[in-house]
């Protein structure tokens, strides 16, 4: 393969893509866009606070305690009050069935009662087996209305935190009445002798146990990411996102490639060039080394939209990191796997219209296997190996050990390797079906 000719074949292929001036901005513009638009969106999902209608018909004790438990939850927001009006339970139905807010709890009338009721009878039947006692009251539910767009892990959200409040309702109330009951119950058992020659106690919940009355955490909990290779700098929406959908652009050169080829074909561009005393690989070579530099350029535009731009709407700053060496590999890497499966389905694809549809289909198949639209673990189990097959992830794995598990060289290396293998072995499979296809008689 002669170097002059390579050189004008990449020449040939960077003079197409510079006159298409709409597609070129298309190819730089509209990856950065997409990464600037999903980090917003998933900070702003993993961060952000839901507003919850709370109506409170109860007016009581219970309703008071629940009231004060959920204000002290960050992500919980509870709304009682609209233009300055009490809101009642309609107007909250009305208002999540609008879908104007995603969730409204309402506390019914007669809920204190019930509830202290309830546990009077609970701590009875636990201290005085023995005593028969009338049944109380039913305990009237606590109604949550929501809205049926709202995704089941972010209900079970809300719903796991009004369930904690409840119960933490439910534990001082047992108490407070287990308390009270107390002094009778050492009447009952201990002897009348030593009850006189002690004094009689005053048992009150409040005094004795503080903690249930306050915002008291016995059992610290700390967050602490465990990786291999040791953790170094806490991981934001931005060093997540701008690898993965970095990625995710890249591979959507392969539409413009593949179709460059198949137009080529078409007009009998490939075949005049074919007259020439130039090999086919030098014109594939030509031309994936032409798209390999489009696509620097387009990397670059992103992680810079990363580092400039999203610091702008209050999010952090994208960070490289320090070794400029692994994140190079890693991104020619991805490049080579990207422009090899375009060479390949170019060559393969017999209309421009087959690629149009088949190539960006299988890539956000590939996306969603390989963990950038959904996390690997929230998978189903049967398809968790699958996504080992998809190039995606194995540059958005190698991407993420470099910068969120404070990987090396070594560390990226079986990503990088596979991601190389796969562009070599889609472009000797392309290359070896259009030799084949040009013996055919």
């Amino acid at each position: 393969m002669s170097g002059t000719k390579l050189i004008i074949s990449i020449a040939k292929e960077l003079l197409l893509l510079v006159r298409d001036r709409a597609g070129m901005a298309l190819l730089f513009v509209m990856p950065a866009f997409l990464v600037i638009v999903i980090t917003l969106i998933q900070d702003k999902v993993t961060t952000t606070s839901v507003n919850v209608l709370f109506v409170d018909i109860d007016r009581g004790e219970v309703g008071a305690e629940i009231r004060g438990l959920f204000k002290r939850i960050d992500t919980i927001h509870l709304i009682e009050t609209l233009n300055g009006e009490q809101l009642s339970a309609d107007q909250a139905q009305v208002l999540v069935a609008a879908s104007k807010f995603q969730f409204a709890v309402v506390l019914p009338q007669g809920l204190s009662e019930a509830t202290s009721e309830a546990a009077r009878l609970t701590a009875t039947k636990n201290l005085f087996p023995d005593r028969r006692e009338p049944a109380g009251p039913a305990v009237p539910e606590i109604l949550v209305w929501f809205d049926p767009t709202v995704h089941g892990s972010f209900r079970a959200a809300v719903r796991s935190a009004l369930d904690q409040v409840v119960v933490g309702v439910e534990t001082r109330l047992l108490v407070e009445k287990s308390l009270a009951l107390l002094p009778e119950k050492l009447t009952a058992d201990l002897p009348p002798a030593l009850l006189q020659a002690m004094p009689r106690p005053v048992l009150n919940a409040k005094d004795l146990l503080p903690q249930l009355f306050g915002n008291m955490t016995l059992i610290p909990v700390r967050e602490q990411f465990s990786t291999a290779m040791g953790f170094i700098k806490q991981p934001t929406a931005v060093q997540q996102n701008v690898p993965a959908w970095a990625i995710f652009g890249i591979f959507f050169i392969v539409v413009p490639l593949a179709g460059s080829l198949i137009k080529e074909r078409e007009s009998g561009t490939l075949m005049r060039l074919k007259v020439f005393p130039v090999s086919y690989l030098t014109i594939i070579a030509g031309k994936i080394l032409a798209y390999a530099l489009v696509c620097v350029i387009q990397f670059a535009v992103i992680l810079l939209a990363g580092m400039f731009i999203l610091p702008l709407f209050g999010l952090a700053a994208f960070e490289p990191g320090g070794q400029p060496l692994p994140f190079a590999l890693m991104m020619l890497s991805v490049i080579a796997a990207a422009c090899g499966y375009g060479v390949l389905l170019g060559t393969v694809g017999r209309t421009y219209e087959q690629i149009a549809v088949f190539a960006p289909v299988s890539i956000v198949i590939g996306a969603a296997l390989g963990g950038i639209m959904v996390p690997i673990y929230a998978l189903p189990d049967f398809m968790r190996p699958i996504c080992l097959l998809s190039p995606l992830y194995w540059g958005q794995s190698g991407f993420y050990d470099l910068l969120l598990r404070a990987g090396d060289l070594r560390s990226i290396l079986p990503e990088a390797a596979s991601l190389l293998a796969f562009g070599m072995v889609t472009t000797m499979a392309a290359y070896l079906f259009s030799t084949k296809k040009s013996r055919r008689p």
